[in-house]
């Protein structure tokens, strides 16, 4: 039950991260590089307190890591900022299914034993497929091709990272170590890909006043702030997690957070409470059966 509870903290704390720069419009590597940057910096200090890792396969997972990372939060900011947070949302439903598929994939021994018990596996899908299904239906803003064709590296990027993250939750027995590494090198690595992209698109006379003016260095602490608490979240999620795509139901309650916190008058006329209600309902069957009857892929 401790995965489920994080992964709702997880999903908290990304309806934040979505909704920073739909009104901001702030450019993406940019409060990609403070994200990267500022969290690898607030927490260096604690690496001198911990072993090193050992262990080279570790090192090259943090640094896949770090690139997925910045992949997604360069098109997350980008797309949110240009297409709205709910498209930007809806989108990412389509990482459910692809993140659960790829970790079968990856777990062929546990999925056999999973699709043996066909009314199990059965009764899964079928809920998997509703929750998405309901999801889809609860966002109703229109879905262009060009964002779908922006997205679906974000979603690519999504899945990937949900399976790199469950893998460097249990490098280590201790599981602060393997935070603290994530918080570190990985996040480094995002800022530095970000840098780069902004210094390929802009003039690097511009980095100075893009990165360091008022508004930004503002916006910048905000998502360093709860950046951290969602990365802590989400891998302590994962690492207990059967299924990595399992912790991205739970991370799409996003929007349900945004709606339920806005003012009456602030309400979205884009969302379903209908079809909210009936994707809590799937999500409460997915949880269900993984807890009760002891899904462990």
């Amino acid at each position: 039950m401790l995965w489920i509870i994080n992964g709702l903290i997880y999903g908290f704390f990304m309806a934040l991260y979505m909704l920073v720069n739909q009104n901001k419009k702030i450019n993406g590597y940019v409060l990609g590089i403070w994200r990267g940057f500022g969290i690898a910096f607030l927490f260096a200090p604690v690496l001198f307190f911990i072993p090193l890792l050992q262990d080279w396969r570790n090192w090259g997972l943090l640094l896949l890591q770090g690139i997925l990372i910045g992949v997604y939060d360069s098109h997350i900011f980008f797309a949110s900022a240009k297409f709205g947070a709910d498209n930007t949302s809806r989108l990412l439903v389509l990482s459910v299914l692809l993140t659960t598929i790829l970790w079968w994939i990856l777990t062929p021994i546990k999925f056999v034993k999973l699709f043996a018990d066909a009314n199990v596996f059965i009764t899964l899908i079928l809920s998997l497929a509703g929750f998405c299904i309901c999801y889809w239906y609860m966002l109703k803003s229109k879905i262009t091709k060009a964002a779908l064709k922006y997205m679906i590296w974000a979603v690519i990027a999504l899945a990937l990272m949900s399976i790199a993250t469950k893998e460097i939750a249990v490098m280590k027995q201790n599981v602060w170590y393997n935070v603290i590494y994530y918080l570190t090198v990985s996040t480094f690595i995002s800022g530095c890909y970000n840098l780069l992209l902004f210094v390929v698109h802009n003039p690097v006379k511009k980095l100075k006043q893009a990165i360091f003016a008022p508004q930004i260095v503002q916006t910048g602490i905000y998502i360093i702030g709860f950046s951290a608490a969602l990365i802590v979240a989400k891998t302590l999620a994962l690492r207990l997690a059967p299924n990595p795509g399992y912790v991205i139901t739970l991370l799409l309650t996003a929007p349900l957070f945004v709606y339920v916190l806005s003012p009456r008058r602030h309400k979205s006329s884009n969302m379903s409470e209908k079809a909210g209600w009936a994707m809590l309902f799937f999500l409460g069957l997915i949880m269900l059966l993984v807890c009760s009857i002891g899904v462990n892929d």
